[in-house]
């Protein structure tokens, strides 16, 4: 029982590291407040929540994706809400995440009142695996946005060998990053992580740093997303995006989903005309292996035991919304939880969970099915930006779609823009960033271990060839795929 009991601890000590902020006196005076959909619907939370825009569209475009399904042959439509769109630096879900939480975290160093506290709340330590978009989108907006010094990176585990997660480890390589550890090296990679979990009284000057939430799981993460769901609503409303039967998307750390499922709540409450499509879910694929099998036996992800465990959709939405309520907001927690607890489904057949970080066999069915047949076009049928399906998210939430599409009979194609009436939250970057620093360099100077599996990492779209290869190859081999 000490085991599982010291995780959740961990856990919780991640979750609330960043807390919440009111705005800086320079965010107030520099950002927009109405570009905001969440300070849109409720504006007397802008001058209590910390948020910086870090260059962010103003909403992400939904677009009508069409392709050959893998399963049953017929052509099928369906929408996309463009996440991936929504920087032109980095895009994907993290975005969202981390407007409030980087804003918050620039806060809380700004009212620091000693030189030691001000050191570890500046300094920010992110946690993921070599191929984590997390650390890719926070060391990038920090820089670029966040108004922050440069970030540490701890890429404490692998995963499994791809290119699409050896070129995030490449992009996180060339940005700015104050110190970076990896798995090659475990002992330095533990010693910086506890480190972080421990008061700075405790730590050495040059270890000072706030961990922040795995996958950005946090309240100020969740919030982000709630802007996602009412930007949709308002969308819904002006005619610019159908309403949804259903929302397909990857599930992680659980801060997305949550965010949406506290939004859908908060849209209904605010009387918003979007959500009402009979027998409207969400449906959330986990990618990971061993959360799927945990799900499908326990039911973690929704059961009320789950409000205290970290991690889960359970604990995200209600430890959210009680924020909502104490900063003035309306208490959505029962209506969060209905919507949980009966408009979710979870995922979790291993032919399309597979192993977390690569493909699983339905996922890469799915994407090779969108390389040779797939066209995105915005409404009236022009060409739009194409996908990045990774395997190790986006790819299984459209894999799941397609299932479903196959299973219910309407495999093909339906009368009307997005003809199935089915979105998919693409929450993959369509860019794949490269800074000014020498990212091969620094990958060939790291331990064997972590060269060895850049190396194994294949090229798993036919539309983005390319490969890594620290003994043999250039930088050349991958940089046509980064920008």
């Amino acid at each position: 029982l000490a085991v599982p009991l010291g995780l959740v601890g961990v856990l919780r000590r991640l979750h609330g590291a960043v807390g919440l902020a009111p705005p800086t006196e320079a965010m107030a005076e520099e950002e927009d407040a109405s570009a905001c959909a969440l300070f849109r619907h409720l504006p007397s939370l802008a001058p209590l929540l910390a948020w910086r825009s870090l260059g962010a569209l103003r909403e992400t475009p939904v677009h009508e994706l069409t392709l050959r399904s893998p399963l049953s042959g017929a052509e099928v439509q369906f929408c996309v809400k463009r996440e991936d769109l929504i920087s032109d630096l980095y895009g994907g879900n993290k975005v969202r995440t981390l407007q409030h939480q980087l804003a918050t975290c620039e806060s809380r160093a700004a009212s620091a009142t000693t030189e030691m506290e001000r050191a570890k709340r500046a300094s920010l330590l992110v946690i993921g695996s070599g191929g984590s978009n997390q650390v890719v989108a926070t060391v990038l907006h920090a820089a670029n946005g966040g108004h922050l010094p440069p970030v540490s990176v701890a890429w404490a585990s692998d995963d499994v060998p791809d290119l699409d997660n050896t070129l995030n480890m490449l992009s996180g390589l060339s940005l700015p990053v104050a110190r970076h550890f990896n798995w090659g090296r475990t002992g330095p990679t533990l010693a910086a992580i506890a480190a972080a979990l421990l008061p700075a009284h405790l730590v050495p000057r040059a270890s000072l740093a706030t961990p922040l939430p795995l996958g950005g799981n946090s309240v100020a993460g969740v919030l982000g997303q709630v802007s996602g769901a009412l930007e949709l609503a308002e969308q819904i409303q002006l005619g610019t995006a159908p309403d949804p039967a259903a929302i397909y998307l990857p599930v992680g750390s659980s801060c997305t989903i949550s965010g949406l499922v506290l939004g859908v709540a908060l849209s209904r409450h605010l009387g918003l005309a979007a959500f009402r499509q009979p027998g409207f879910e969400i449906v959330g694929v986990p990618v990971h292996q061993l959360l799927a099998k945990a799900q499908r036996l326990t039911g973690m992800q929704v059961a009320g035991w789950a409000q205290v465990v970290p991690l889960t959709a359970r604990h995200s939405v209600t430890a959210a919304a009680a924020a909502l309520a104490r900063m003035g907001g309306p208490d959505l927690t029962e209506e969060a939880v209905c919507v949980l607890t009966t408009q979710v489904r979870f995922v979790t057949d291993p032919d399309i969970v597979g192993i977390y970080g690569g493909h699983s066999p339905a996922s890469l069915a799915a994407s090779r099915a969108y390389d040779a047949t797939g066209a995105v076009t915005v409404q009236g049928g022009a060409a739009a930006p194409p996908l990045w399906l990774c395997g190790h998210f986006a790819a299984k939430a459209l894999a799941a779609m397609l299932e479903d599409l196959n299973s219910d009979g309407r495999g093909g194609q339906q009368p009307g823009w997005c003809g199935t009436n089915r979105m998919l939250w693409m929450t993959k970057s369509a860019v794949q960033p490269r800074g000014e620093g020498d990212e091969w360099a620094a990958l060939r100077a790291m331990p064997a271990r972590v060269q060895e599996w850049a190396n194994r990492g294949q090229a798993m779209s036919s539309l983005r060839p390319g490969k890594v290869d620290t003994e043999a190859g250039t930088a050349e081999d991958y940089r046509g795929l980064m920008k």
